[in-house]
């Protein structure tokens, strides 16, 4: 089944690409390797003389020959590995053989002893234009004629000689069914990587029997929310998360029913070789059985300026089908800590005319909030939310919450974190201060009019 919801698609694009390209692959390794055995199969057994070879039009590549020699073999140029290039003679005609110095020593002794030997091997092509430019000089150089590699061919023939036992093996690995066997297993494996995520795409974790068919259905209907940065779909009737486990980007959906959710909330997860770096966001729900899901933990989300706005979302849309529903995890731990604040004017100066207004109070708390303080906090893991409000008496109030357990990691710096992020560098903007660095002076919430300061700096 492939999804016809094109945002749920978009996420498995890349692996279905994978699995067709894999797929491919696969057929045309099977074809080469399967085409190689028959060719083999066919050609097996069957030696022709050279000269029949070089008679024919053609490929002459991969040929079964033999050759009558009378002469031992003479040194021309190193070919692959262990074997070289020699010339051989029959005393009437030249040909190019290519043999491994263990074949030549035994080749040598037999000629020696009896004048001839009969050379058998496969034919191939001496592609390489070097070996071609010294084999044309060496010939030349023994039998006295002017051979080039232009006119080599038609001295000593187009194709050499490999010598080597003819065996199904040694034929089968010199045919083009080899290529099939050695990029086979690495097609195979592409192949079924992907096919292993195109499956994966189809594995929903519900507790009402959702399948896929019934998301994709979900998900087209008119009125379905698309969070792109969360890769979570709000439905009518459920939430839709396209889930991780382990390295794996995505891996299946879990689809919870909005009344089936009873606590959802966010966290980072940190690096396990580095609790300073972030590794993934990950918005989890407890549903009715108990059970903990993750709907979303994209790490391509880390980052993204729609995150936080994205998540607001997902809770308030969830809040408004289920009012029971706990926008926190389970023995959540709050510390609220204060700071002043004073209105300054155009100059820098502290204005006590001015009262702040509560569009700009809620446009500073949206600041703050798209500023996602909790994601510079460290350790990253430990705090579930940062929340700003404006009291009465020019008092601004930050309230975090945090994992219990982690609560001496946290309570321990989370004021003088919050007081570097509020309160400007320097203390007051004093000119006349000798410590005042004007480089270093900066206010987040200077278009507002507005400087944070501690209590007790008033």
């Amino acid at each position: 089944m492939f999804y016809k919801n094109k945002n749920i698609r978009s996420c498995y694009s890349v692996y279905f690409v994978v699995f067709i390209v894999g797929t491919v692959l696969t057929a045309f390794n099977l074809l080469l390797a399967i085409g190689g055995l028959i060719s083999v199969m066919k050609s097996f057994g069957k030696v022709q003389e050279i000269d029949t070879v070089l008679q024919a039009s053609g490929n002459l590549a991969g040929k079964n020959v033999y050759f009558d020699i009378t002469e031992v073999p003479q040194f021309l140029d190193d070919a692959y590995k262990k074997s070289d290039y020699y010339l051989l003679t029959d005393g009437k005609e030249y040909l190019v053989g290519e043999i491994d110095e263990d074949d030549y020593g035994k080749i040598k002794s037999a000629v020696e002893a009896s004048g001839t030997y009969r050379i058998k091997g496969m034919t191939h092509y001496v592609a390489d234009k070097k070996s071609k430019k010294e084999i044309a000089s060496k010939v030349g150089q023994l039998i006295g004629l002017s051979i080039t590699e232009e006119n080599m061919d038609d001295v000593l023939g187009e194709v050499c000689i490999e010598y080597m036992e003819l065996n199904f093996w040694n034929e089968y690995k010199n045919s083009f069914g080899l290529v099939g066997m050695i990029f086979g297993p690495i097609a195979l494996f592409i192949f079924l990587g992907a096919l292993s995520e195109m499956k994966a795409s189809r594995k929903v974790i519900s507790l009402s029997n959702i399948t896929a068919k019934d998301i994709d259905k979900e998900a087209c209907k008119e009125g379905s929310v698309w969070l792109d940065v969360l890769k979570v779909y709000l439905t009518e009737n459920m939430v839709i998360g396209i889930r991780y486990e382990g390295d794996s980007d995505y891996d299946g959906h879990v689809a919870l029913k909005y009344g089936e959710i009873q606590r959802i909330y966010s966290y980072y997860k940190a690096a396990k070789d580095n609790p300073q770096k972030l590794e993934r966001y990950i918005v989890e729900a407890v549903a009715t059985d108990g059970k903990k899901y993750i709907i979303s933990g994209s790490k391509y989300s880390l980052y993204s300026d729609f995150l936080v706005g994205e998540t607001e979302g997902l809770y308030n849309r969830i809040k408004e089908k289920n009012q029971g529903v706990i926008l926190e995890p389970e023995g959540v731990k709050y510390q609220t800590h204060s700071f002043a604040y004073i209105l300054e004017d155009e100059n820098g100066n502290e204005d006590r005319t001015q009262k702040l207004s509560e569009s700009s109070k809620e446009d500073i708390i949206m600041l703050f909030d798209s500023e996602n303080l909790k994601s510079q906090f460290i350790p990253v893991d430990a705090i579930v939310s940062m929340k700003m409000s404006f009291s009465e008496g020019g008092v601004a109030e930050i309230t975090t919450g945090y994992f219990k357990e982690r609560a001496d990691e946290v309570e321990k710096s989370l004021y003088d974190f919050l007081k570097e992020h509020l309160v400007a560098y320097n203390g007051d903007k004093d000119e006349d201060n000798e410590d005042y660095d004007e480089d270093s002076y900066y206010n987040r919430y200077y278009e507002y009019g507005i400087a944070f300061k501690e209590l007790d700096s008033l």
